[in-house]
């Protein structure tokens, strides 16, 4: 037909980096989960490859990068089809073991508090690159974090009940880490080279109001001061927060 087609292929879009403002978001998105149970305590390894790369970008660029597709085709009237990634794979990669490393940061200069205030003090996150050594660290931990490793009898059972406890745990984790895995363990990177002509085409003025510079991003920054605290402020409404 006559018409200019847009299409665009964000990757996992988290919080926003600046707009309406920084940290917002709605719902316990991709990464979420694993954020929240590492800072109460509940999940200390994770089932990742430490060298593969977590393509996330903020929501607001997404926003800003598919309202400028819009405007540049909208006013060209060429009737084409352009695809637009908006990706940071590629042009500013967030590797698992450096995320891993900033949610530890994150966490111990402000822990999240139990039922009775005390802060939560949470060791660096354990990364495995196979089920068998993260189940083997999953029940580990269970049995740590029930108190009870001296029930075990002189056969290293555990009693019915906290093996149960221990079961329920280590399977909960593994369903998790079954369904993150083609995330976890993904190799493929994605091109954003018609997004980076996209924004060459903007002037400054529009840069500075509708941002999409994925390469700009400064991780620290974005996961330890903009994108914990909004899923604490926005998700969990402020409970946990650190006394």
């Amino acid at each position: 037909g006559d018409i200019p087609v847009v299409i665009i292929r964000p990757s996992v879009i988290e919080s926003t980096c600046k707009e309406p403002f920084s940290g917002w978001m709605e719902g316990n998105r991709m990464m979420d989960p694993i954020i929240l149970y590492y800072g109460k305590g509940q999940l200390t390894g994770f089932l990742v490859d430490p060298n593969g790369i977590l393509d996330v970008v903020p929501a607001d660029m997404v926003v800003n990068a598919t309202l400028a597709a819009i405007a540049q085709h909208g006013m060209i009237q060429k009737p084409d089809i352009n695809v637009y990634q908006i990706a940071s794979s590629v042009v500013n990669p967030l590797v698992f073991q450096d995320l891993a490393r900033l949610l530890h940061e994150h966490y111990s200069a402000s822990p999240c508090v139990d039922t009775k205030g005390r802060p939560i003090r949470v060791p660096s996150m354990k990364l495995f690159s196979s089920m068998e050594d993260f189940s083997a660290h999953l029940w580990r931990d269970a049995i740590q974090r029930s108190g009870l490793t001296s029930t075990a009898n002189l056969n290293g059972k555990l009693p019915q009940k906290l093996e149960t406890i221990c079961r329920k745990s280590v399977e909960q984790a593994k369903h998790l880490a079954d369904i993150y895995e083609p995330y976890t363990f993904y190799g493929g990177r994605f091109d954003n080279s018609n997004t980076e002509r996209l924004m060459e085409k903007m002037s400054e003025e529009e840069k500075r109001k509708f941002g999409f510079d994925v390469g700009s991003i400064d991780w620290k920054e974005y996961i330890t001061n903009v994108h914990i605290p909004g899923l604490r402020r926005h998700v969990m409404k402020g409970r946990g927060i650190h006394v």
